[in-house]
């Protein structure tokens, strides 16, 4: 749906009805005023003033209407936000009660971004990248990594043993990697296939690489 008709006792509560309706943000429109209503007279000849909204030309709101779209069908109420940058849509979403989108460890917020991007690239023909984050999750979980990564490299150090963390996707892997690349001390590599693979935290010292696979800060 590219357009969408409001209808309110004033022209900013039909528009506000459009754009709801359209899941877009005022500027991310274009507005025609079929009808700016009338109070009447005593109650007598009121009208409701109707307008009708269309998305603008251009890729940003054709993302932000599929991402509305989809968090509806899901059953989502939330306001999204896209920006884009060098063919990167970075689409954020905040809402209430939007716990189970994230899933454990994002492990739903990575389904949703994948679908997606999907949907995105069969509606537009393009091939575009698409990164979501949903009430600033990746921020935090980014800090988080990081200061797992410095825990488990002062570990490494103190017992002289490598470290391996748990599971991770690429993204949270190479945070790892990332943070560690520059540490005097210890050296970073993946282990493991699939949903199993993991970042391993060894001392430089230990038998482990000394040198970081090519696979170390991981695309």
């Amino acid at each position: 749906m590219k357009h969408a008709e409001g209808t309110g006792r004033t022209v900013d509560g039909a528009l506000g009805r459009a754009l709801a309706a359209l899941g877009a943000s005022r500027d991310d429109v274009d507005v025609e005023i079929l009808d700016p209503g009338a109070r009447g007279v005593l109650g007598l000849g009121a009208r409701d003033a109707r307008v009708r909204v269309s998305l603008k030309a251009g890729p940003e709101p054709e993302v932000l209407q599929i991402a509305s779209q989809l968090l509806r069908l899901m059953g989502y109420e939330a306001a999204v936000r896209v920006r884009e940058q060098a063919g990167l849509f970075a689409i954020e979403i905040e809402g209430e009660h939007l716990g189970a989108l994230i899933g454990r460890r994002g492990t739903t917020l990575a389904s949703f971004e994948l679908l997606l991007g999907l949907m995105l690239a069969r509606q537009t023909k393009t091939h575009a990248r698409v990164v979501v984050d949903i009430a600033g999750y990746r921020a935090r979980r980014r800090l988080a990594l990081e200061d797992l990564a410095r825990r488990m490299a002062d570990r490494a150090l103190r017992e002289g043993l490598e470290v391996p963390l748990d599971p991770m996707d690429a993204a949270e892997r190479r945070i790892i990697h990332t943070t560690l690349s520059d540490h005097p001390k210890v050296s970073t590599y993946s282990r493991g296939e699939g949903a199993s693979r993991r970042v391993v935290i060894a001392p430089r010292s230990a038998s482990a690489p000394v040198t970081r696979p090519p696979d170390s800060i991981e695309a």
